[in-house]
């Protein structure tokens, strides 16, 4: 009889849980570069999965600033799908939310992903949100130099005014490294201690940065005031970082945030992403 046990993941399961990952989601792989931030995270869990004593997947569940969940990274090798490795993972999540007092849990997937969804629904997830993803390549010759004063905003309460006040333009959505947050006041005061939270004379506000590998891309999580001037902004400031890309995820409802996106040149993924929630009891 196959057994599937479910731990907390070690320093030594490194390079077996960067081969699961390999096996499991080969076009989307960033496990070395997060490895040391999901072992080291104080809240959350970073789970391991054994079938028969040989790791077969992996899942992280990661504790956001207003108190929720966020469900990430869930691999399964595909030798080993299909005997229920899944679903032990979102059985222990819902043990460490008990445990932490964590009142909802959200994940994503790809609009196609039949079975992804299928397991959230299992669970009783339900659809929140539809996303849409743009890019645009940067243009390593801009400078900040040619662009109007921004100022960093470290004040939590001054950045909660700011980003709030504009909010439901993103239907109450913050999306960086597609981890996908509900805006709170919470996470404006995270967000402004990790110098993310930008603002100018003009009364324009963004949130630019990134929740990892801040080398691969500026993340474009908020903008609110004039857009061509905080997109300007935010392309001047991956050009002077030397990051090669500018990447923004936002609902498809938000269409004030996609007419400023396409003005500017950037550029929709080829599909677009479904966030599923779970409200705990």
């Amino acid at each position: 009889m196959t057994q599937i046990t479910i731990r907390r993941a070690l320093d030594a399961d490194r390079e077996a849980l960067f081969t699961v990952e390999a096996k499991s989601t080969p076009n989307l792989r960033y496990l070395p570069q997060v490895y040391d931030l999901f072992l080291h995270d104080p809240r959350g869990a970073f789970l391991a999965a054994e079938v028969d004593g040989d790791l077969a997947g992996c899942a992280k569940l990661t504790a956001l600033p207003d108190g929720s969940a966020w469900l990430e990274t869930l691999r399964v090798i595909p030798e080993r799908q299909g005997l229920g490795v899944g679903k032990r993972l979102y059985e222990a999540f819902f043990e460490v939310a008990a445990e932490q007092r964590i009142s909802t849990m959200r994940m994503y997937t790809g609009l196609s992903n039949v079975v992804s969804k299928g397991l959230a629904e299992r669970y009783g997830f339900e659809l929140e949100e539809t996303f849409l993803g743009y890019s645009l390549p940067v243009d390593e010759t801009l400078t900040v130099q040619e662009l109007p004063a921004w100022q960093l905003v470290t004040a939590p309460a001054r950045a909660a005014d700011l980003v709030l006040t504009g909010q439901a333009a993103w239907h109450n959505f913050l999306v960086m490294n597609r981890t996908f947050y509900r805006l709170s006041a919470a996470l404006c005061a995270d967000l402004a201690t990790r110098q993310q939270i930008f603002s100018d004379d003009q009364g324009n506000v963004a949130i630019f940065g990134a929740r990892f590998m801040p080398e691969q891309a500026l993340h474009i999580g908020h903008f609110a005031g004039n857009a061509n001037a905080c997109l300007a902004f935010a392309h001047a400031l991956a050009a002077q970082r030397s990051i090669p890309r500018l990447s923004c995820l936002f609902p498809q409802a938000a269409t004030s945030v996609r007419l400023a996106l396409e003005a500017n040149s950037f550029t929709p993924d080829r599909a677009p992403y479904i966030v599923m929630r779970r409200d705990l009891d």
